[in-house]
């Protein structure tokens, strides 16, 4: 995993899976991460939507 760099997504920031993690929301995180979609560039998280990362990168299918 790539070392945690400050996000600049504001507000947003909240519903990411990197505040879900830290704040030991992991009932939320397995459901935001059941069916990857895309990856963050930043930290290299899947989530099933773009919504939930800070810098979304679209995965290969």
């Amino acid at each position: 995993m790539a070392e945690h760099t400050t996000c600049s997504c504001g507000e947003k920031h909240q519903g990411h899976l990197c505040v879900l993690k830290s704040k030991g929301l992991m009932n939320e995180v397995k459901h935001l991460t059941s069916s990857p979609t895309v990856s963050c560039f930043m930290c290299g998280a899947e989530a099933n939507s773009a919504d939930n990362v800070c810098e979304p990168v679209q995965l290969d299918k």
